[in-house]
């Protein structure tokens, strides 16, 4: 009686587990699924699998076998905790202050460095500048590791990259360190410039004002244990900037998982750049 629900109990375990590990993977190469429906049911399936285990074991008073309630009760809780996560990736986009053919806004930040920055220094270079969520965040790590990637292409074409979000200096620093990222990247912790443009995200969930974003990887993700809560941040925004100041090219997406990928910015680029 005992091998029934246990098996349930690690079945649904895997199910869930192995699946966050299967998405959480496509995340670095860039092949996040636009769609949530498989992987929701795959969740859902797990956690379902777990349910019944503890379901018959209590039914059965089957209390000398803990491992059946700490795999089932972590898969309720993890696998509950996802599925909440995924409901909260839309954003609601109606404020964008800049269009394609109309100049960039001045502005000032600070960069990673602690140095001041001003948009003026961006007179005559043509620039990739993307708003970000922070480094905590693991579509954003990857996005903008893909930009590095992408340094020797962009040059080509006299396009380099600028990055900012509301990261503090000292994260903003830990963040370009860990993922050795040759470009600039600016900190607008007051979020001055991230209203200016019109691509502030409200309420988001994301890392707590305070924490330290982590300094490692973990399988190319920055997975730290620092605690998160809903606030105001970048929504993921594009901006492809030419060398008199003017927009040329503008990706923004309403779903904070979705981003540009390689083919998609060197295409914009050579748009561009190379009529």
């Amino acid at each position: 009686m005992v091998i029934f629900p246990l098996v349930l109990a690690a079945a649904g375990f895997v199910v869930t587990f192995g699946s966050v590990i299967l998405y959480f993977r496509t995340i670095p190469r860039g092949k996040v699924p636009e769609k949530v429906g498989g992987f929701a049911f795959s969740l859902i399936l797990g956690m379902l699998l777990a349910f019944i285990a503890i379901a018959i074991a209590l039914r059965d008073q089957i209390f000398g076998e803990p491992l059946i309630y700490i795999l089932g009760v972590l898969t309720l809780f993890f696998g509950g905790f996802i599925l909440w996560v995924l409901s909260q990736r839309k954003i609601q986009m109606d404020d964008l202050k800049v269009r394609v053919g109309e100049p960039l806004l001045p502005f000032t930040a600070l960069t990673s460095e602690g140095d001041a920055f001003d948009s003026d220094s961006l007179a005559g270079k043509r620039v990739l500048f993307k708003f970000f969520r922070g480094g905590w965040c693991p579509y954003c790590s990857a996005e903008l590791v893909s930009f590095n990637r992408l340094g020797e292409q962009l040059k080509a074409h006299g396009v380099e990259v600028m990055a900012l979000s509301k990261d503090t200096i000292e994260n903003a620093s830990i963040h370009k360190a860990r993922d050795e990222l040759d470009f600039t990247l600016l900190c607008d912790p007051e979020l001055r410039v991230i209203r200016q443009y019109g691509v502030e995200h409200r309420k988001a969930l994301g890392q707590s004002e305070g924490s330290k974003t982590t300094k490692s990887l973990v399988g190319g993700i920055p997975l730290g244990m620092t605690p998160f809560s809903f606030q105001a941040m970048a929504i993921p925004t594009t901006l492809l900037i030419d060398e008199q100041g003017v927009i040329q090219w503008i990706d923004q997406t309403d779903d904070y998982r979705l981003r540009s990928n390689e083919k998609r910015v060197m295409d914009a680029v050579k748009s561009a750049f190379e009529n």
